[in-house]
């Protein structure tokens, strides 16, 4: 059965965004993807931080907490997305998150988790997903995807690559959940001889893929894609679901607005006053001077909307190209973790963190983002406190004038009105 929806989900273990910076690179890193549902796990989320998270995503956001230096999860749902909550659920030890809702009109139980290490904890973990979900009233055209960091593999002969690699006995569980919700792991059913894993380490060499997709299996039809991808800052790579049950329909051209970075840009400074002369000349017979002056603004942005695309361009297919080698490295990393292979790797993802860290500085600048970060108040902040400030000292003039024939006290009060 087809449905009429069309969007996508990304997962990653984000090893804490507690730092503002790193913070503000992924979030710019998941903003450029085309995920509208993303999972995180290991944000090391505390309530604390809630009101500051929600200020820097544009749409919503769920939240299990976990402490400041683990655990914790987090939902972000995309602003744009038609998304209509119904119920969540939220585990107290920042182990899970269980929406339930509409997208697009169509039900959805998404299920964000980040699975213990040891397996007792494990088995404990899963059962209580299974008793959760149980409890929840889902109708039949209701499709369940869960999605995360389950710390553990389901089949040792592909999923699994160094040390020793074997079937944990909560993986009894999670087979449980399949059967009782008819659930898949699209990933292997659309891949079901390749080797590839989500989360490797250098010394010694193990990669594993702990990081997968279980949905509903009547969703299969809808499914466009699903990828393991590289991701920013963490040592799992971000594992991608796409669905799509409508025709794609072409949009026209957004507006435009001027991106305040170019200020800084001396070759972009260096075109425009090379050009300004001669717009000047183009509208010597203007004798209006604010009609010049929209004309030179014309101009400009005429000029500035093609060298920002070409900017533009140019930095996504650096960022693309990055991607790809990228892949192309863990995928050489997944059939030969060799020396060379991890360096080489390791290499490329230095460069592609570094560049959004550059891109993250950026936005850092242009929105002034760190004011409000770190405790510093904005201009409004010290405009209120100076006309409170005036004001105090009207009502101190006021109290103490004591000549009233010199001083109008409606003419006070309107300054304090006025300011």
């Amino acid at each position: 059965m087809k449905r009429n929806v069309n969007f996508g989900l990304l997962s990653l273990n984000a090893r804490g965004i507690r730092t503002f910076e790193k913070r503000k690179a992924l979030f710019l890193w998941l903003s450029k993807n085309k995920a509208d549902i993303v999972f995180l796990q290991e944000t090391y989320s505390s309530p604390d931080v809630e009101n500051l998270w929600k200020t820097q995503w544009k749409g919503d956001l769920y939240f299990a907490h976990g402490s400041e230096h683990s655990r914790g999860v987090l939902i972000l749902v995309k602003e744009r997305l038609n998304f209509e909550l119904k119920s969540c659920t939220c585990d107290t030890q920042g182990r899970y998150i269980i929406l339930r809702g509409n997208v697009q009109e169509q039900a959805f139980v998404f299920v964000n988790i980040y699975a213990p290490n040891k397996t007792s904890e494990q088995c404990t973990f899963f059962e209580e997903i299974q008793t959760e979900l149980d409890s929840l009233t889902i109708d039949a055209d209701c499709d369940i995807i869960i999605g995360g960091d389950f710390n553990v593999i389901l089949d040792p002969e592909f999923d699994g690559l160094g040390g020793k690699p074997k079937l944990k006995e909560s993986v009894k569980i999670i087979e449980q959940i399949r059967l009782s919700f008819d659930l898949i792991d699209i990933w292997r059913v659309r891949n079901p001889d390749e080797k590839r894993f989500s989360w490797r380490q250098k010394n010694p060499v193990i990669q594993r893929r702990l990081d997968f997709w279980l949905t509903s299996s009547s969703l299969q039809d809808d499914i466009e894609s699903v990828d393991i991808i590289p991701a920013i800052k963490s040592d799992h790579s971000a594992i991608t679901l796409f669905i799509n049950g409508i025709e794609d329909e072409s949009h026209g051209p957004s507006f435009w607005k001027f991106n305040a970075s170019l200020i800084d840009d001396e070759k972009y400074v260096s075109l425009i006053k090379d050009k300004y002369g001669t717009w000047i000349q183009e509208g010597r017979e203007i004798e209006d001077p604010r009609v010049l002056w929209d004309y030179v603004k014309y101009k400009i942005r005429q000029e500035t909307i093609v060298y920002s695309k070409i900017k533009a361009r140019e930095r996504r297919a650096t960022l693309t190209s990055l991607e790809r080698k990228i892949k192309n490295c863990q995928m050489a990393c997944d059939k030969d973790p060799s020396s060379k292979n991890l360096n080489d790797l390791e290499i490329l993802q230095t460069d592609y963190d570094r560049m959004y860290e550059f891109i993250a500085q950026g936005a850092i600048v242009r929105s002034r983002a760190t004011w409000y970060e770190y405790g510093e108040k904005s201009n409004k902040y010290f405009l209120n406190l100076e006309n409170s400030r005036k004001k105090k000292s009207c009502i101190r003039k006021l109290n103490t004038e004591n000549d009233k024939s010199t001083t109008n006290p409606k003419e006070i009060l309107n300054e304090i009105h006025l300011n």
